[in-house]
């Protein structure tokens, strides 16, 4: 099993790749980079664009990893989701942002949550991400 942090990150990005090709997705990029942001996972599924963050922690760490994506990071993947869209001529595909947690324990956990990102437009409600 993975020793340092980068390990227990790469082992759960591998973990989460799997994961999803199992389910039907195809992995376009892995750890796709542009200036100060990094995409962990960029998949289809069907017509979809799926952009993935992945947080891997242990089973006796202190909270879950879903709660630790925060608001400046949500911020950056989207900055740079938007970089890797217009890199890749993709503005007319819909997109979403999911989330995938690993737990290292006795056993590996897999938790996946779609639409993990959301924005609130001027005067609107919560709606999925859209780029445009």
């Amino acid at each position: 099993m993975a020793d340092s942090w980068q390990d227990i990150g790469k082992f759960g990005e591998q973990v989460a790749g799997s994961y999803l090709s199992e389910k039907g997705y195809k992995i376009l990029e892995r750890n796709w980079r542009y200036r100060r942001g990094e995409l962990d996972l960029v998949c289809r599924q069907g017509k979809v664009i799926v952009f993935v963050e992945v947080k891997t922690r242990s089973a006796q760490g202190p909270a879950r990893a879903v709660e630790s994506l925060g608001y400046q990071q949500k911020q950056n993947l989207l900055r740079t989701a938007n970089h890797y869209l217009c890199m890749e001529s993709l503005w007319e595909n819909e997109c979403r942002f999911d989330f995938i947690s690993v737990t290292i324990g006795n056993q590996v956990k897999v938790e996946h949550v779609q639409n993990a990102i959301e924005f609130s437009p001027v005067g609107g409600s919560n709606s999925p991400w859209q780029p445009w």
